[in-house]
């Protein structure tokens, strides 16, 4: 089994909830190069957690308005380890507005 992804992306005006869930290995060479490229440069180390450990004292970023969307993002290798990632508009970072960017055009209403 490769890398599987499932970004949902919920929340809006509408509150529509759209879901990609994707294996890396069944998409075409350049998006799954792509995605990948875009996973290996996320931080997944939530600011809180960060925190803890002593290396930030930022808190995380408060939801936005009620018409902002949500963005879930749930990674498992392989080797069974998941690495999950929740992340509120607006997106400022541009290494996960390039993996959204290229996993929405996969996602279907849930």
């Amino acid at each position: 089994m490769g890398t599987n992804v499932r970004l949902t992306r919920s929340g809006g005006f509408a509150g529509l909830s759209m879901v990609a869930d994707v294996d890396l290995d069944s998409l075409p060479k350049p998006t799954a190069e792509e995605v990948r490229a875009a996973l290996a440069e996320v931080d997944f180390d939530p600011p809180a957690r960060r925190a803890r450990r002593g290396r930030s004292t930022r808190s995380a970023p408060a939801p936005g308005p009620a018409d902002m969307y949500q963005y879930d993002l749930v990674v498992k290798d392989g080797a069974g380890k998941d690495r999950t990632l929740t992340v509120h508009e607006p997106i400022s970072d541009p290494r996960l507005q390039t993996l959204f960017g290229a996993l929405l055009p996969l996602a279907q209403p849930e």
